[in-house]
């Protein structure tokens, strides 16, 4: 059995090989480096509702860390309901959803977010 730790930086291994392209900035200005202030500045819904009208990197960004909320390995959030941001946020402000999820969710996202920032990197700077 893996711990979350192990966890956490399998799925955050997964996005940057996937996407790591399309979230870089051209300045090493990574939407990654961007949300965690942004979460802690604004909460974690309210950083997800300005994915909806970002660039695409804040979009796969938020489908990520649905993904990695909803791992069976994780269960933070229903793995047969939360698929993508969209459905994240419909979780996340559902009626019979508790605040106590809500941290959970948001505690889970900064964790994810500290690996993800560290395999995606500047292209002048991966090996």
């Amino acid at each position: 059995m893996q711990n979350l730790e192990q966890i956490r930086a399998r799925n955050a291994i997964e996005f940057a090989k996937k996407h790591g392209d399309d979230i870089r900035g051209p300045q090493g200005g990574e939407v990654i480096k961007k949300l965690p202030p942004h979460i802690l500045n604004h909460g974690l819904l309210a950083t997800a509702a300005y994915s909806f009208t970002e660039k695409r990197g804040w979009q796969l960004t938020f489908d990520a860390i649905a993904r990695h909320l909803a791992d069976p390995a994780v269960s933070v959030l229903p793995a047969d309901t939360v698929k993508d941001r969209a459905s994240l946020m419909e979780y996340l402000t559902a009626k019979d959803t508790t605040s106590e999820t809500l941290k959970l969710a948001t505690n889970e996202t900064m964790a994810w977010l500290q690996y993800a920032r560290r395999f995606v990197t500047k292209k002048d700077r991966e090996q």
